[in-house]
């Protein structure tokens, strides 16, 4: 899960780093009882999304009084930032920079192991930097301290071993502070926060584990509840129900086993049950080229169990409006398709759709989930067509298309 800036803000300061004061104003906030809490004249006003380049697209406004404040809320506030809904913004306080730094930990993948970032060229994208002008330090995951001797400056070095705390701490894939400033009084301050958190890590933060801290004499109160951060999708914009329920589906008693958690509301009225990343990226694109549209994005993948499945599709299909289900696939690996149509045929048992239904899946068992597939649509009388590794995916787009028009 990716962070907006001023959740990951909180877990720097938790563990140490200096953050710029500010408060967080959402639509039909009082801007002015935010602006005057803060007792300052100079602020920054940035929109909060999950994108980059705020900057680049007028999301970063620079104010000296609360007339400029309003203005600059609202403007944001109407506006979307590469596609993505603004839900909130962040009014912080103004600081006299003498110099940018980019400093952040991530994952190596191709070290398998954590690596240190730093550069003296900070406020641009890192990957703008030339190479020589980057320093990287691969660190030791079982090690809660920085390796010694590093060539970092001493100050930035402190705020360093801070940011190895809070990464290993919150469990998270990433932590860039873009810029690390220094002030003109000598400060170093974080002037911007970008997190990424470890999905996986979900149970041990969770309100479940501070009781489970305190069981044990722990310090609950180091444990990050994530479930104090808002819920919400690739896109931006808050989340609706039928996200925030998908979303619940891989943090259950199965949470290690497979995923079928994905789920992005749209506007059109055909429901996907897709799997595979790619290729599901790949079918949204056949869908729309026979001119279908996607009433949502979903996938599942890694084996989830029946249940899993039939909690996914369930939801899929509750919303109104739909005209088709297209429930499409590669040639699965190791995902057990009868195990997971099992479930698919759960929620087709119950909600018994009248709308057309399209079928493209291969893999272990598939002889057999397609057989449960056909039984259920003679016991439920339902439209549907069925097909396996010997039709291609995108063709199966017009195969649903085509029963569409002839409804």
């Amino acid at each position: 899960m990716n962070l907006y800036e001023f959740e990951g803000r909180e877990l720097l300061e938790k563990h140490g780093i200096i953050i710029p004061v500010g408060e967080v104003v959402r639509r039909g906030d009082n801007i002015a009882d935010a602006y005057r809490k803060l007792g300052l004249e100079e602020v920054v006003v940035k929109a909060q999304v999950l994108s980059g380049k705020r900057g680049k697209n007028n999301g970063i406004k620079f104010c000296k009084n609360i007339e400029e404040v309003k203005k600059a809320v609202k403007e944001i506030f109407e506006m979307s930032i590469r596609g993505q809904y603004v839900a909130s913004i962040l009014i912080t306080e103004k600081i006299n920079i003498a110099s940018e730094n980019y400093l952040s930990i991530t994952y190596d993948t191709n070290r398998k192991q954590p690596v240190l970032i730093f550069s003296e060229d900070g406020g641009v994208d890192i990957e703008d930097v030339v190479e020589d002008k980057i320093v990287k330090i691969l660190l030791d995951i079982r090690k809660n301290k920085l390796p010694e001797n590093i060539s970092l400056p001493q100050d930035i070095l402190v705020v360093a071993e801070n940011l190895w705390q809070c990464f290993l701490a919150e469990d998270t894939r990433l932590v860039e502070i873009n810029p690390l400033v220094k002030t003109t009084d000598g400060k170093i301050i974080a002037l911007d926060a970008k997190i990424a958190l470890d999905d996986d890590a979900f149970y041990r933060h969770c309100i479940e584990a501070q009781d489970r801290a305190k069981e044990k004499g722990l310090d609950s109160e180091t444990i990050t509840d994530w479930a104090k951060f808002e819920t919400r999708t690739m896109l931006g914009r808050p989340a609706t129900e039928r996200e925030i329920a998908v979303q619940e589906i891989d943090k259950g008693e199965k949470y290690y086993q497979g995923t079928a958690g994905k789920y992005i509301e749209l506007d059109g009225d055909i429901a996907l049950i897709l799997n595979g990343g790619g290729a599901s990226i790949a079918n949204m694109d056949a869908l729309i080229k026979v001119g279908l549209k996607p009433a949502n994005y979903t996938e599942y993948s890694g084996n989830p169990p029946r249940e899993k499945v039939y909690a996914l599709a369930k939801i899929v299909l509750s919303k109104s409006g739909i005209k088709g289900l297209w429930m499409c696939g590669v040639v699965a690996n190791f995902t057990n398709v009868e195990e997971t149509f099992k479930g698919i045929v759960d929620a087709l048992d119950k909600i018994k759709p009248a709308f057309p239904i399209v079928v493209r899946r291969a893999g272990p068992h598939d002889k057999e989930g397609m057989k449960l597939l056909a039984d259920c649509a003679k016991r439920n009388n339902l439209n549907i067509k069925i097909f396996g590794k010997e039709i291609s995916m995108s063709e199966t787009a017009q195969v649903l298309a085509d029963l569409i028009n002839k409804n």
